[in-house]
């Protein structure tokens, strides 16, 4: 981001009216789910949260979207770790094959 990127975010954050500490908290979780896109895979941390807070501040994402679309990852994360752990299960209990 340039220079003028950054007093623009800097400008959106101070006339904020909420919570900045939710905001922390919105745009760490944003963080992460922008991590998992290959656009932002090698991006250093520090981008990747000033991309989520510009998000965040100027609406392009909303706290409901940010919350829905982390829980709705987060279960399928759960589901794939739950998949790999039955198949594994299984696969132990299979009569081994010389």
């Amino acid at each position: 981001m340039s220079t003028k990127n950054d007093k623009e975010l800097d400008e959106k954050l101070m006339n904020y009216d909420g919570d900045r500490y939710d905001i922390v908290v919105l745009a760490s979780t944003w963080a992460k789910e922008l991590k998992k896109k290959s656009e932002y895979k090698n991006q250093p941390h520090a981008v990747v949260i000033k991309v989520a807070l510009d998000d965040i501040l100027s609406g392009k994402v909303s706290k409901d979207d940010v919350l829905r679309i982390s829980a709705e990852n987060l279960a399928a994360e759960l589901k794939a770790q739950e998949e790999a752990r039955k198949e594994a299960e299984r696969k132990a209990k299979e009569p081994m094959k010389l």
